[in-house]
């Protein structure tokens, strides 16, 4: 379970209309894994929950993490959320956990570092489909 205080926001709110309905957990992995095959970024993807609390009361929301297959801890994660206000659905985008290759510049192979941004920058250009 991700605690909600770890997210960090990465772009603005998607949001879907009319048919908001129709976004789904599972049709986000399905475009995701379709155009990351099409281009050739390797993913995965894991479904977890998002804990927060306000005021006492504890919220739990549903999630789906996106990954690098072969670096599932040592690189950031992706995590994708929905909101539905009537048939409208708002999906955000959120960045959690932590880079071991970009967090001490000193300490990492440069190799390694600069393979960690070129997939971050082509795992965010097969996310262009979820803009409004």
């Amino acid at each position: 379970m991700i605690n909600v205080s770890l997210l960090r926001e990465l772009h603005p709110i998607y949001c879907y209309t009319p048919k908001g309905d129709t976004v789904t957990f599972t049709s986000i992995k399905r475009l995701l894994r379709k155009t990351a095959k099409v281009s050739g970024v390797p993913v995965a993807f894991a479904f977890d929950e998002i804990k927060s609390e306000n005021l006492g009361v504890i919220t739990v929301e549903d999630c789906l993490v996106v990954y690098h297959p072969a670096h599932r801890y040592d690189y950031m994660n992706i995590v994708f959320r929905i909101r539905r206000e009537g048939d409208t659905a708002y999906i955000s985008k959120n960045e959690y956990g932590t880079s071991l290759y970009l967090s001490d510049a000193d300490n990492r192979d440069e190799k390694e570092r600069e393979a960690e941004k070129q997939y971050y920058s082509a795992l965010h250009s097969i996310f262009n489909f979820l803009k409004c």
